[in-house]
């Protein structure tokens, strides 16, 4: 994968609906950047730039994985208590997200690997383990947004809140504001007004006071170029 397409044309559904339009986002911010990295990766980076993206790497998993979890531990049970015909549908995206999250572990090593050496050749075999993960997140999207569709025409609104309750504790502000940031990088203009409906005041407070700064200039290292010393 070479290229990077929104996610929004082809899922009307969850778009639209304010309470999944989080994770379309999420999908797309994790896709954006994975692209982003496979072609920073073609190229020798500086030291504090290595570092950046490695922990980068993490991040997007992480994301990844809170977002597979709250769809198979809250949506997906929701969704077969209301709908009991969609439980083979609900197992299968389940073992699908089993199944990545072990490719995923896999590129987490090659990230550490690569921040601990600095190797070029080590640099390029994360950026195949992540172009590889690329692909195999694209099936699994696909099969996510199928549940996700399902789960706004059939879902109370009492099954959104609970879903809620799984996300408790990365309900800080700064965490936050952090997240939202990254959300919005290069969403589109409905969905940017549909996720910032959503967002907490005190959230909202940390990211029109200061925070803008930090987040640019991380941003900035990892996809433009920036640190001292040589590029390996």
């Amino acid at each position: 994968m070479t290229s990077y397409e929104p996610l929004a044309a082809r899922t009307p559904a969850a778009t639209t609906h304010r309470d999944a339009v989080r994770f379309v986002a999420l999908h797309n911010a994790v896709r954006r950047d994975l692209v982003r990295l496979v072609r920073v990766l073609g190229e020798p980076v500086t030291a504090v730039r290595r570092a950046a993206l490695s922990q980068h790497v993490g991040f997007l998993l992480d994301q990844l994985q809170d977002c597979h979890v709250l769809l198979d531990r809250a949506i997906g049970p929701a969704l077969t208590r209301r709908q009991p015909d969609l439980a083979e549908r609900v197992e299968g995206l389940e073992r699908a997200h089993r199944e990545l999250a072990g490719r995923a572990l896999l590129v987490r090593e090659d990230a550490q690997l690569w921040r601990r050496t600095g190797d070029a050749a080590d640099r390029n075999t994360l950026r195949d383990s992540v172009a590889g993960f690329t692909a195999d997140l694209e099936q699994v999207i696909e099969l996510d947004h199928e549940l996700l569709g399902r789960a706004c025409d059939e879902l109370a609104v009492a099954d959104w809140v609970q879903t809620d309750r799984w996300m408790a504790t990365r309900r800080r502000p700064t965490v936050l504001a952090r997240r939202l940031f990254w959300l919005l990088d290069e969403l589109d203009a409905a969905q940017r007004a549909a996720l910032l409906d959503r967002t907490p005041r005190a959230a909202m407070w940390v990211l029109r006071n200061g925070f803008s700064g930090a987040y640019n200039r991380s941003s900035y290292l990892m996809w433009t170029g920036g640190g001292n010393g040589p590029a390996v």
